[in-house]
């Protein structure tokens, strides 16, 4: 405690020696660091929680987050929406004084947009199944597109005499576009384009999202969806202004893309100062408008003038600082250019920030459990990658491993920051009506006997198990503590691998390892945000898990009309997750831990982060 206390102080100090020589920061109204540059603000491409909380807050959905409860309330469209008998077919309507930036009205149309925009090839990005998936038709659109860029792509190599693999010469024998021996791929291919062009519109009117006036929006699912309306307020389905976007969409037939029949927009899009082809800079719908962005050095939102809710926009400018260096923000928190600090998890000394919370000495500290679990995958294969036998594929060497490590004592020696230890994917009491069974707890004997019937008496035989992560953040001391507790209880042989971010995550999505760092935030409030990624052939799916119960499962849940009955088959699938195949160990649960002083307002605790900029409030101290 005095050597923490003594950092603390020693920090303090630091802080004030910079105020005095230090320059002023560029000011806003309301000012918080973010340690990463947004990486995208398209809608059809956010997927990171700093780049989800700016995008929000620029656009706005048919519905937005409630700060306390994130449940879904009013946004562009009235709530609740109208919901047919069989809950299928939703309406909503939109409120005629919802503007874009620059005065235009937004309308149904404006959705209907957006969301093609977002599943079609060039534009769509990691969450285009959220729209795929939830709404009718759009999954087959989806696939008859990508098949067709397929197509058009391996009909170009072949008209430039470039080689194609079997499998590609499969697949275009099957689509029958020629029953010549010498074929002029260069007029298949352009036959092929003008054909799938002129059936494209005609294609996504089977897709069931259409407006049936300026001010109202139908929605048809392929199921019964209880969360739909949850999914409103997400990234994905915000509109963007096609009129002004459309200005920087690549059409020059010389292109390739454009031969492909992709829709490629110029990525400078999202800048408010961009002006290529008469583009206006970005316009926006939401609470804020984009008025300044340097790259990696801050994000600067002025108040939307033609905002539908404008009254009730607390702070006119915001700003957000990009600053990698923890310990840095900290200083300028201390010294007050900064008002909230939104993950002090990455300070070192972050422990003893939390005990001084404890201990009523800082109230500026704020800890409140969130919606995300961290957890390791297993790679369930037969073969890895270099093509050796897995033992991994045993589940019971992975049931072995889960069972060796004391969770508690992890987060009581490691990460001591009020982590609490995981017994079950998703994170327990966060999903209103919803429970699974706990997984298993510490049993180190259980253990040895496991890796025994697995055929390693005493971790005899076994080879090396690898633990590969990357090297942000303090992911190598998790790795080491497990390591440890493996080589202890079972005397395996443990080997970690720290790599940087990008090579990481190649590695982990090409299933080049053994095993891997994971972690995952709910995106709704719904198992299914969860057990989906453990469906086989998810893109989310990174241990290579297949088991046809547990896929059944997951099905069976989604058809089912009866509320209960559909959580209580939801919570069957997460056990068979949590205690039986175990493709992934869960080992803690985020918290989310702040800094922000009594005078900030609106910054409200739950369980998905997402904190709507349009409630922030700065009052005097």
């Amino acid at each position: 405690m005095k050597i923490w206390h003594g950092m603390i102080l020693a920090v303090m100090g630091l802080a004030a020696l910079w105020l005095y020589i230090g320059p002023t920061m560029p000011s806003a109204e309301f000012n918080f660091a973010q340690a990463d540059d947004v990486a995208t603000l398209d809608p059809a491409r956010v997927a990171w929680m700093q780049d989800l909380r700016v995008a929000t807050s620029l656009w706005e959905g048919l519905y937005s987050y409630h700060p306390k409860t994130n449940e879904p309330i009013e946004g562009v469209a009235y709530y609740p929406p109208a919901v047919s008998a069989d809950g299928l077919t939703y309406t909503f309507t939109l409120r005629p004084d919802a503007r874009w930036s620059n005065g235009d009205k937004v309308t149904a149309e404006d959705f209907v947009y957006s969301w093609r925009r977002a599943i079609e090839p060039g534009a769509a990005a990691d969450y285009a199944f959220i729209i795929a998936e939830n709404v009718a038709g759009a999954q087959n659109y989806q696939l008859w597109r990508n098949e067709a860029v397929r197509t058009l792509s391996l009909l170009e190599g072949l008209a430039d005499n470039k080689d194609i693999s079997q499998e590609d010469r499969e697949f275009l024998g099957g689509l029958q576009l020629t029953d010549k021996p010498t074929p002029d791929w260069e007029t298949i291919a352009n036959a092929y384009r003008e054909n799938h062009l002129h059936q494209m519109e005609e294609r996504f009117s089977q897709v069931s999202v259409k407006a049936l006036d300026n001010y109202h929006l139908q929605v048809n699912l392929p199921r019964i969806i209880p969360y739909f309306p949850d999914l409103m307020s997400f990234g994905t389905f915000l509109p963007v202004h096609r009129a002004s976007l459309e200005l920087l969409r690549a059409k020059d037939p010389h292109e390739k893309s454009v031969r492909l029949t992709m829709w490629i927009y110029d990525s400078h899009w999202t800048k408010p100062d961009y002006h290529k082809n008469g583009y206006p800079g970005v316009i926006t719908n939401g609470a804020y408008c984009l008025s300044e962005w340097r790259f990696k050095q801050y994000l600067r939102l002025e108040a939307n003038p033609y905002y539908w809710d404008r009254a009730n926009v607390h702070c006119q400018s915001i700003k957000m600082h990009i600053i990698p260096e923890a310990g840095t923000a900290f200083l300028q928190y201390e010294r007050g250019e900064l008002d909230w600090l939104n993950d002090l998890t990455r300070l070192h000394f972050a422990p003893a920030l939390v005990e001084q919370m404890n201990a009523g000495i800082r109230k500026d500290i704020h800890v409140h459990p969130a919606f995300g679990t961290y957890f390791y995958f297993f790679n369930c294969r037969e073969r890895l990658n270099d093509g050796s036998p897995n033992p991994l594929a045993d589940k019971r060497l992975r049931q072995a491993l889960n069972l060796a490590v004391d969770k508690q004592a992890l987060v009581t020696q490691v990460k001591r920051i009020g982590t609490p230890p995981a017994r079950t994917f998703i994170p327990p009491g966060s999903i209103v009506g919803y429970k699974a069974p706990d997984g298993p707890g510490y049993n180190p004997e259980k253990a040895c006997e496991l890796l025994a019937q697995a055929g390693y008496l005493q971790g005899k035989g076994l080879r090396e198990l690898v633990i590969l992560y990357d090297t942000q953040k303090d992911h190598d001391k998790t790795a080491q503590a497990i390591a440890e507790m493996w080589r202890n209880t079972l005397g395996i042989k443990v080997r970690l691998e720290g790599k940087e971010l990008k090579t990481f995550d190649e590695d982990r999505d090409n299933q080049n390892y053994m095993i891997a760092r994971g972690s995952w935030f709910g995106d709704y409030m719904d198992p299914t945000t969860y057990l989906d990624m453990m469906v086989t052939g998810n893109g989310n799916n990174e241990s290579g898990f297949a088991c046809r119960e547990y896929d059944d499962l997951v099905h069976e849940a989604a058809a089912l009309a009866d509320a209960q009955l559909r959580l209580q088959r939801l919570a069957l699938a997460e056990d068979m997750i949590n205690s039986d195949y175990l493709p992934v160990m869960p080992l803690y649960y985020y918290v989310n831990l702040f800094a922000f002083r009594e005078n900030v307002q609106g910054i409200e605790p739950n369980f998905r982060n997402m904190h709507p900029m349009k409630y922030w409030k700065m009052t005097k101290p």
